[in-house]
């Protein structure tokens, strides 16, 4: 999964896993944040369908996750891929407006 810089942050695999608690063996999909040496790479969590493993890395990047429609402040229905693509062009998925950053 890339961010907006372009740069790799995860790995997604699916291979083979063992639980722990009763040690059969599963297939899941296996989230790593990526470094280039792999012996350096670090399990983020382990899921059984695709689109889980997605949510997961789009969770760690800081994106919230847009299941349901929204309404905007002019009650107008936001789906949540118009959120999606808001959000990732830096503007408020609600209102379209550009974001503001938070003041302390």
């Amino acid at each position: 999964m890339l961010d907006d810089s372009l740069k790799i942050r995860f790995q997604i695999e699916y291979r083979l896993a063992v639980r722990k608690d009763t040690h059969e063996s599963l297939m899941m999909y296996r989230v790593d944040h990526w470094v280039l040496q792999r012996d350096q790479r670090w399990p983020l969590v382990f899921c059984d369908e695709l689109s889980q493993a997605l949510d997961a890395c789009a969770l760690a990047l800081g994106m919230p996750n847009f299941l349901t429609p929204a309404t905007a402040p002019d009650g107008s229905i936001v789906t949540p891929e118009e959120q999606r693509a808001r959000w990732r062009a830096g503007l408020d998925p609600r209102t379209g407006r550009p974001r503001t950053p938070a003041r302390s």
